[in-house]
């Protein structure tokens, strides 16, 4: 698995009160990324957080990652499902 973290990837936070959670990367830079879950971490609100502080999963939702990479819209409640969807998978893990 690459550590390199992509738009339309998974990842869980491993620092902060939020330690724990899985997010989707809605924007990358060199330091930090932007990050929602659909609920409380929106769209329009997102959770910047460091790089350091973050684990990427091997999973990425290919149709948010095209949808950002072309500039579409995308909404919250397709992170969110997106979201529901892989844990419901990776219970057991």
């Amino acid at each position: 698995m690459s550590n390199e973290i992509k738009c339309g990837q998974i990842v869980q936070s491993l620092q902060g009160r939020d330690k724990g959670e899985f997010y989707i990367v809605l924007e990358v830079n060199s330091q930090f990324a932007r990050l929602a879950d659909g609920k409380s971490k929106t769209i329009l609100t997102p959770k910047k957080k460091n790089l350091l502080h973050i684990r990427p999963t091997n999973v990425v939702i290919t149709e948010i990652a095209e949808k950002l990479k072309n500039g579409i819209t995308i909404n919250n409640q397709m992170v969110y499902h997106s979201l529901y969807e892989y844990k419901k998978r990776n219970k057991g893990e």
